[in-house]
């Protein structure tokens, strides 16, 4: 028997893919934010739940020394990929 996982829809984790590609070692925050988002569900708002899955992320990457400038892009494309999801939902 198994148990039903939470998880995103397959078209989020190629989106993410592109947004992260050519990023050094974000595999483990890359899990740990596609993880949270999967978890994202009502009676939560999903707005703040993404915020949280997104603030989660950056924390992760800014401890691997990643540029502030660069994370700030990241932010703004992340951002943009919860909005698609949703518009998705």
């Amino acid at each position: 028997m198994s148990e039903d996982a939470p998880a995103t829809p397959g078209w989020v984790e190629a989106r993410l893919d592109e947004i992260l590609a050519g990023l050094p070692a974000v595999g483990h925050c890359r899990g740990a934010y596609l993880d949270c988002l999967a978890r994202c569900r009502p009676p939560a708002d999903p707005g703040e739940g993404r915020d949280r899955c997104r603030a989660v992320v950056l924390d992760c990457l800014a401890g691997t020394g990643m540029d502030p400038a660069a994370l700030r892009r990241l932010d703004t494309a992340l951002e943009a990929l919860e909005a698609e999801i949703g518009e998705d939902t």
